[in-house]
């Protein structure tokens, strides 16, 4: 076969096609938290169908609360295992915009515990808790049991520059939340530990 002789417009065919164009945001939308309270961890078995599980454990919480704005919040946990009784220090602050954001250098997260209260965080409750985490089509979910307060799942919708991204992701969390049996309107775009946060905080003003 003599490829030089091929008729005119016939490399044509090999030449990618021109794609439309992408509009990306200068800014990212930022992470989101879906959350919704459910009868009993029953949603496990139906997670584990639909669901890649990737970890979990039973937990004990100190909850250091820095507040940003209104129903604004960043945190650190200091976790115990309690099955290793290991404790480690995690931060949480997605509702923060980027210059907000603590530089935190993980491996001087033991030091750090010590300092919160200097850093403006205030220990505002502790929690008892298992934990089931799963990976679900581009997002991480989470069961909560925690002691005294219900099970709940949470939904983490990744930050993007694309509002296509966002809303493929907010349908996609709204069938797995179908699939849970839980409607749409019982879904409250906030996180868990905010959930439990407003709750408490809540409580203490009626008394």
């Amino acid at each position: 076969m003599n490829l030089a002789k091929k008729p005119p417009g016939f490399w044509d065919l090999f030449k990618p096609k021109p794609r439309k164009p992408v509009h990306e945001l200068k800014w990212k939308i930022p992470e989101m938290r879906l959350t919704a309270p459910v009868e009993d961890s029953a949603v496990i078995a139906v997670l584990r169908k639909h669901a890649k599980f990737v970890g979990g454990g039973e937990f004990v919480d100190a909850v250091h609360v820095k507040e940003f704005g209104e129903n604004v919040f960043a945190y650190f946990f200091v976790r115990t295992d309690k099955k290793t009784e290991q404790e480690t220090l995690l931060f949480d602050g997605y509702l923060l915009q980027e210059d907000e954001r603590l530089g935190v250098d993980v491996a001087s997260a033991y030091s750090m515990m010590q300092n919160l209260e200097k850093l403006g965080y205030k220990e505002e409750f502790s929690r008892e808790f298992t934990l089931w985490k799963f990976f679900y089509i581009g997002l991480t979910v989470n069961v909560l049991d925690i002691t005294d307060f219900g099970v709940f799942v949470e939904v983490s919708l990744p930050a993007t520059k694309f509002v296509k991204s966002r809303d493929l992701n907010e349908k996609t969390a709204f069938k797995l939340f179908e699939k849970l049996g839980v409607k749409k309107d019982d879904v409250i775009p906030t996180d868990v530990a905010t959930l439990q946060l407003v709750s408490l905080r809540s409580q203490q003003e009626k008394k």
